[in-house]
């Protein structure tokens, strides 16, 4: 009885990486898919573990955040940190691609309107949005000889403010907007690989 169950294990695991989609039980939702802001994470694709081996021992499978397939193309191509992207995401919107902020900055990573018609987006599009956001915090950091604080600076103040201030201005906002940035990087350091000539802070 003991060696059937065994096999009945083995055939339903098999039976799951053959599956058409090949993606694993817990996986119910893609990376771009919209959902409530609340839940920030999926599960890894079936690809990527090994279940022949998942049933029979402690098997880590570690979380992504929702859009990380889109932020480490854009991020890898704009050579930017992907931890950067993720937490100006998490801190501007929290993952949710359809905010509104009181300024009237849109989506994923707060687009101002003027930019996402100079950019002919629809700024509540993830992977539009994404894009255009990361390409933003592109520039800037080349700007700024890859200096992320005032790159983040500019990116929520805006750069006639770090001219005026030589440096990060003095508002209470941006200067908690630079720190919670900072601290959200840390919670992706891990899934984010370091990119071309802007390793991220916390890549060691």
């Amino acid at each position: 009885m003991r060696h059937c169950a065994y096999l009945i294990l083995v055939l339903a695991a098999q039976a799951v990486n053959a599956s058409p989609d090949n993606q694993a039980f817990l996986n119910l939702i893609s990376d771009d898919q919209k959902i409530p802001a609340s839940s920030l994470i999926y599960d890894s694709p079936a690809s990527e573990v090994d279940w022949g081996q998942g049933l029979f021992s402690d098997y880590s499978v570690q979380s992504k955040p929702k859009f990380y397939r889109t932020v480490l193309r854009y991020s890898q191509h704009y050579n930017v940190p992907a931890d950067l992207v993720l937490g100006i995401i998490k801190t501007e919107s929290n993952f949710n691609p359809d905010a509104i902020s009181h300024r009237g900055a849109k989506g994923l990573m707060q687009l101002m309107d003027m930019n996402s018609r100079h950019w002919k987006i629809d700024p509540f599009s993830p992977d539009q949005n994404i894009k255009v956001g990361t390409a933003m915090i592109a520039r800037l950091l080349e700007k700024y000889d890859g200096n992320i604080e005032l790159a983040l600076a500019a990116y929520n103040a805006g750069e006639g403010s770090v001219r005026k201030y030589k440096g990060v201005p003095p508002f209470k906002e941006t200067q908690q907007y630079i720190v919670k940035v900072k601290s959200s990087m840390k919670s992706f350091a891990s899934i984010s690989p370091p990119v071309g000539s802007l390793p991220s802070l916390f890549h060691h």
